[in-house]
């Protein structure tokens, strides 16, 4: 249980308690690994409840092209409310106690967290991610993104006592929204998508009366516990020579921090059908931007990489060459088809995709959150 991980802990002499745990399944020797948690078909639920955990997980290797992991249950190191991150490690949350830490799949290294008291509500289903590539940074936060209102957590890694959590309510604008298509259920407030990690500050895209705009976030964690963490807004236009064109139909973007570059991956669909991919490009930021503006320039070739998108939990990349996998490439998969059965696989500089299916499971019900990757990327 992460209780019994927590307790097991040793000064690592910056503040915060580290410990070499028991190894890690062998299972996630096999990363990337993408992971799918679903409900059996035959479990059946009390009218109006809803599953806390996944009945079953199901974990796919891309280097191997196979399933090396099904059971009725997550292996017992990943136990508890957990959120993968692109940077790798697995932020753990006690589902009955205010207990919080962070665990590397492969080294089994775990990093004690402040506990998360009751005035921070987290939900189950949150982006997170790290600030910095090195969870050793002196600088290295935890955050964590809720996806269905605007509201965020975050936490100083390092620091001992000095760490606690902050809160924040952000402000991007309101959903756009035909009166007739409203319901009581329906969101108002806009809240962050596709979110990357660069050198210590989050970067986001969205969208302001019809204009691209980019958003910078800077996080404070003030010494003085009279005043509570903050988290400040930076907008940028998207200057007009780079900007990101979108054809007609509809795209989803996803941001991929790489070796210190940050990236724009956008998939587009032909017309409004979110089954039928047409393209995909992918978009750079350049170095020098602006105070007022961010520049983004279109790239064919990624190198040695392979970018690995998801929904809740971003994106993430690996090393083509090491995991079996060929450069310049992208995964993703669409989750509005067969309980998201389907990986494709895009070649950049060929344009040109293709299609795996990973799993039968056709009457499954994803739980607990979207399918995500875990994976170590090779900084």
């Amino acid at each position: 249980m992460v209780g019994m991980l927590l307790n097991a802990g040793r000064s690592n002499g910056r503040g915060g308690r580290r410990t070499s745990i028991q190894s890690p399944p062998q299972v996630l020797s096999s990363v990337p690994l993408l992971v799918y948690e679903y409900e059996d078909p035959a479990v059946v639920h009390p009218a109006g409840s809803t599953p806390t955990a996944a009945a079953k997980m199901l974990m796919y290797s891309l280097p191997e092209r196979s399933i090396v992991y099904t059971h009725d249950s997550r292996p017992q190191a990943m136990e508890g409310n957990f959120f993968s991150t692109p940077q790798g490690w697995l932020v753990i949350l006690g589902q009955v106690t205010s207990e919080a830490s962070m665990w590397h799949p492969l080294t089994g290294e775990t990093i004690t967290l402040p506990p998360i008291h009751d005035d921070h509500y987290i939900p189950t289903n949150c982006k997170c991610l790290l600030t910095h590539n090195s969870a050793a940074h002196p600088d290295c936060a935890v955050v964590l993104l809720d996806v269905a209102d605007p509201l965020m957590w975050f936490c100083r890694v390092n620091g001992g006592a000095d760490r606690r959590w902050g809160q924040h309510t952000y402000d991007i604008g309101d959903y756009e929204f035909l009166d007739e298509f409203r319901t009581p259920s329906t969101p108002t407030k806009k809240v962050i998508g596709s979110v990357a990690a660069l050198k210590g500050k989050l970067h986001f895209c969205f969208m302001e009366s019809h204009q691209n705009k980019m958003c910078v976030v800077d996080l404070d964690f003030p010494s003085d516990h009279g005043h509570p963490p903050t988290a400040e807004f930076h907008e940028f236009d998207v200057s007009p020579e780079f900007g990101i064109k979108f054809p007609d139909g509809i795209c989803s973007i996803h941001l991929v921090e790489s070796m210190d570059e940050l990236f724009a991956v956008c998939v587009f669909y032909v017309g409004f059908d979110p089954t039928n991919v047409s393209a995909a490009r992918i978009f750079k930021m350049e170095d020098s931007c602006s105070e007022e503006t961010v520049a983004w320039h279109r790239v064919d070739d990624i190198g040695d990489r392979a970018f690995l998108l998801t929904g809740t939990n971003m994106a993430t990349w690996c090393s083509a060459s090491t995991n079996n996998l060929k450069g310049s490439t992208l995964y993703f998969f669409l989750d509005f088809l067969l309980g998201d059965r389907d990986l494709y696989i895009y070649d950049v500089q060929e344009q040109s995709m293709e299609t795996v299916q990973v799993h039968d499971q056709l009457d499954s019900k994803v739980v607990h959150t979207e399918p995500y990757w875990i994976n170590v990327p090779p900084f």
